[in-house]
This record gives structure tokens, C-alpha cells and sequence, in this order.
């Protein structure tokens, strides 16, 4: 069964990315994939289609957080979950403050990343 909702995912360690959008697709979403910020700022396809953004910290070129800054300025409330192999409590207050919806540490809780991913659409739905 596929899901309307897509899911953009940021990364750039091909091995978390790969694994990431298999595991989403696995669950029914669709997902597009990109190794950098600026791959993805280039596809305005992508971000008009992205019901969530997941998105590394730790990105060559535009960090995460830069990428995050961004899209808050294309998007009204992008919602996204920062992800990095590299955080403590102020990365999870920055992210929080930005306006992500969750900070994960990789490794990824799945169950947690679902339980997320579930409540931002189930909240996108109810909106009119």
C-alpha cells in the first residue's frame, strides 16, 4: 500500500540514507533522497511534495540546521525531524527552537521516528 505522504530524506552517508528511505518505503510511504542541502533546494518539486522532512545535522556543503532555516523560509512550517550521530541538549533545544517537530540521535529509534512521522501526518490530515 502506498501512502500519499512523501517523505524527503537528507543525508549524506549513503548506508543511513539508503536505510532510512527502505525502511519508510517499507512502511508504505513514498520518500525522495538527497545527499546534500543543495540537492534538495535545487528540486522544487521535492519540497512542494514534502508532507516531512528528515534531515541529517552533519551535511558536506549547508549543514542541516541551514537547510532547515531555509525551508522555513520557502515553507510556512516545514515539518521536519533533525537527525545526528553528533548531538547533546543544546542540538536538541536548537533544533526544537528552529521549529523541528523532534531531534533523534542516530542511532535511530525506529519506534520513536514512527511514532513521529505518524503524529505530524495524522496532524496534517485533521488540518483544513
Amino acid at each position: 500500500m502506498q501512502l500519499s505522504q512523501r517523505i524527503v530524506v537528507v543525508d549524506d552517508e549513503r548506508s543511513v540514507r539508503n536505510g532510512l528511505t527502505n525502511l519508510l518505503q517499507s512502511e508504505g510511504y513514498l520518500t525522495y533522497a538527497f545527499e546534500s542541502a543543495e540537492s534538495l533546494l535545487s528540486n522544487e518539486a521535492a519540497i512542494a511534495d514534502a508532507a516531512l522532512f528528515i534531515i541529517d545535522v552533519q551535511l558536506k556543503g549547508m549543514n542541516g540546521f541551514e537547510l532547515f532555516i531555509n525551508l522555513t523560509r520557502r515553507l510556512r512550517k516545514p515539518p521536519g525531524i533533525i537527525i545526528s550521530g553528533n548531538g547533546d541538549e543544546n542540538t536538541l533545544r536548537y533544533a526544537i527552537n528552529l521549529g523541528a517537530i523532534a531531534f533523534l540521535p542516530k542511532p535511530i529509534d525506529i519506534d520513536s521516528l514512527f511514532i513521529y512521522i505518524r503524529q505530524e501526518l495524522s496532524s496534517q490530515a485533521s488540518r483544513p
